[in-house]
């Protein structure tokens, strides 16, 4: 189940965006390696149906809360359903489906809320574009065993500026999984996206640092390693190459999905703070 879409096409359906939303393009798929790296499915359309097309935003399971009331799951803060839109927990649903058959699902829990970073959209800079879904507690074990055993795990505090002053930060590659489109820039009439729900994984290459950002280059022709993300890998978790332990969530980058991409750190004070709400730190 396969469709192209045109840029236009994308950049409305994200028109509720602060930030140009960004899957992984140029890897390969990513089978059962990242089991807690999931899907989110809501009814932006307003069709009163949620369906494999729905998929919005990537994100990645951390476990469950601190009070045992739920299970955790970390996004991007504009990957929540918009306010105005009153979309109903009913119409909302994770998955941790690879979804290498193209098909919604069969699995999916029903979220049972959301919250947003404090801040959120405020400042361009810093645009505190965390959230994290609430799902059913156990529903994650229930559903989809694999992710409960495998959570990805939050980073110690300002490990990234350490790795900055100690100049092993440059250049680092990252790991970069989740859901959505694939650019394709040669073909004429614009640049057009292939969908499919399916996800896959692939390496970011490290340029440099801001006090709320990981930045990142995914240019195919340039110092990346070919590979990037796109419209749908955003909320995904950008991990420490071979490990589950989260460097930065996938915020945005350019339209065309292949120069700089920023995405949102984890490890800061802010970050830690509002995380912290929800779930305990190693």
């Amino acid at each position: 189940m396969r469709s192209k879409l045109i840029l236009l096409a994308m950049a409305a359906g994200l028109a509720l965006t602060p930030i140009t939303a960004h899957a992984v393009w140029g890897g390969e798929l990513d089978g059962d390696r990242h089991p807690a790296v999931g899907l989110v499915y809501f009814d932006g359309d307003g069709d009163g149906v949620v369906s494999v097309f729905d998929g919005v935003c990537s994100l990645g399971y951390l476990g469950p809360s601190i009070d045992g009331s739920h299970d955790v799951v970390l996004t991007a803060g504009h990957c929540l359903p918009p306010p105005e839109e009153n979309i109903p927990t009913e119409l909302v649903f994770v998955s941790f489906d690879n979804n290498e058959d193209d098909e919604f699902p069969d699995t999916p829990i029903q979220v049972s809320g959301w919250e947003q970073m404090p801040g959120w959209g405020h400042n361009r800079g810093d645009l505190r574009d965390l959230g994290v879904f609430l799902l059913p507690s156990g529903s994650v074990s229930a559903a989809f065993p694999a992710a409960a055993e495998s959570p990805v795990r939050l980073p110690a505090a300002g490990i990234l500026d350490r790795l900055k002053a100690d100049g092993e930060l440059k250049f680092l590659t990252v790991d970069a999984v989740g859901y959505g489109v694939t650019p394709i820039w040669h073909e004429p009439g614009g640049v057009q996206f292939e969908f499919d729900p399916r996800r896959r994984t692939g390496q970011l290459t490290v340029t440099g640092l801001t006090r709320a950002y990981v930045l990142y280059n995914q240019n195919p022709n340039g110092i990346g390693t070919g590979a990037g993300v796109c419209y749908g890998d955003s909320g995904s978790p950008n991990l420490f190459a071979g490990t589950d332990v989260i460097i930065s969530v996938t915020s945005g980058g350019s339209r065309n999905c292949n120069a700089n991409n920023y995405n949102t750190r984890v490890d800061t004070e802010d970050a830690r703070e509002f995380l912290g709400r929800f779930v305990s730190f190693d």
